[in-house]
């Protein structure tokens, strides 16, 4: 009988265990977002938008059970079914992925306070740690997200946090520099990456919850933000344009008005590699753009005698913008006989590179003229054209 009745007593207690667990919230925890799946979608010639954005989307839709990519060209749309990747000509009366709820709030974050440097423009916060952020519903997981973006100037690179709230917006967590998700219509939630010209690759992602310690994973994610600040402020005085004796060469003769310019430089020599001629008849073919353009050219040389000899040899002499290197000051360790690229960037030289001649036509002309993210040149009515993309510092090549 008293085993019994202990046994009775074990059985309350633990089920009083049981219902105190169930009322207590449970701290934030560490989340995951997974790539779990990817697809392309080719898109149709005629749907394609503006030269540097033609095969980017606009928004997705849960289209009656249907997932719908749309792109906007010259204000009209154009969809695309994520199942079959083909065109569909309507979607109907798109289904609203969205709570009854105002969901632009404020929350007090662990990981986005105190000694981390928000892009404070579009996240203001308050003297508490408080930062307003607009959520989007995922209604597969039944949660709010949305994104706070850290300072790039501070940082040096674009940097975020995915924040994470239930359904009653309370706080569950941050998921630091993740993959960036472009869309969600509450069913799913995709980034897009173009492939090419036609084509799009849709990546589907998948939020996690894991077992990690979540102070140690905040602790680590706030170490990382001070490291790369720390690495950010020493490029910086490593390569502030100011000081470089190239760009001061480049400045004896020239006059800066812009923020960011483009300073090439060629090494004189017998034999120019086939790198050399690639970029030679690339400034030579593009010499409109390039008089016109904050595009300098150095030639480095012995003497200016032989400097004048390899511009007039090479065709160069078409070029305006040409500044001799008699003293040595454009050579480098790491081989003068490739040209070499320096980007500069609000008094910031970001990208500096000796290139190899298979990495001229893929990578140092593309730079040189713009093409892809950054600043690039083209001919318009007799004038130079200059459009801008916001560009990444290259800390590494």
């Amino acid at each position: 009988m008293r085993n019994l009745w202990k046994l009775f007593l074990t059985v309350i207690a633990m089920s009083a265990l049981v219902s105190c667990n169930r009322n207590t919230k449970s701290g934030p925890a560490v989340y995951e977002l997974e790539v779990y799946k990817t697809q392309e979608v080719l898109v149709n010639a005629e749907d394609r938008g503006g030269r540097y954005g033609r095969t980017l989307p606009a928004d997705l839709l849960d289209a009656d059970g249907k997932d719908v990519l749309v792109f906007l060209v010259n204000d009209k749309e154009q969809y695309y079914d994520l199942e079959t990747g083909k065109k569909i000509s309507d979607v109907g009366e798109p289904v609203e992925a969205t709570m009854p709820l105002d969901t632009n709030k404020t929350f007090k974050l662990q990981l986005a306070s105190g000694n981390e440097k928000l892009w404070t423009e579009i996240n203001p916060y308050n003297e508490n740690n408080e930062v307003q952020v607009s959520l989007e519903y995922d209604m597969t997981n039944d949660v709010y997200w949305g994104g706070i973006s850290y300072d790039f100037q501070y940082y040096g690179e674009t940097l975020h946090t995915l924040v994470l709230t239930d359904k009653d917006l309370n706080y569950l967590g941050e998921i630091y520099n993740a993959v960036w998700p472009w869309f969600s219509n509450g069913r799913i939630l995709v980034n897009i990456e173009p492939v090419n010209d036609s084509i799009v690759k849709v990546n589907y992602l998948k939020l996690t919850k894991t077992d990690r310690n979540y102070k140690q994973y905040i602790d680590s994610c706030r170490a990382d933000l001070e490291k790369k600040h720390k690495d950010w402020e020493e490029y910086k005085e490593k390569n502030n344009a100011e000081t470089n004796p190239v760009i001061g060469l480049v400045k004896t003769q020239n006059k800066f008005d812009c923020w960011q310019y483009k300073v090439v430089t060629l090494y004189c020599k017998d034999e120019i590699s086939d790198g050399d001629k690639m970029l030679i008849d690339s400034l030579i073919g593009k010499k409109e753009i390039v008089n016109l353009a904050p595009i300098y050219l150095v030639i480095s040389a012995e003497n200016e005698e032989a400097a004048a000899s390899y511009v007039k040899k090479n065709g160069l002499d078409c070029i305006d913008k040409i500044v001799f290197d008699t003293e040595g000051i454009a050579k480098t360790d790491a081989g003068q006989d490739n040209p070499r690229f320096m980007l500069v960037e609000e008094s910031l030289i970001t990208k500096d590179t000796i290139y190899s001649t298979d990495d001229v036509a893929k990578k140092m002309i593309p730079r040189l003229f713009g093409e892809g993210l950054g600043t690039w040149y083209w001919i318009y009515d007799g004038e130079l054209v200059v459009s801008a993309l916001a560009g990444a510092y290259y800390i590494d090549d």
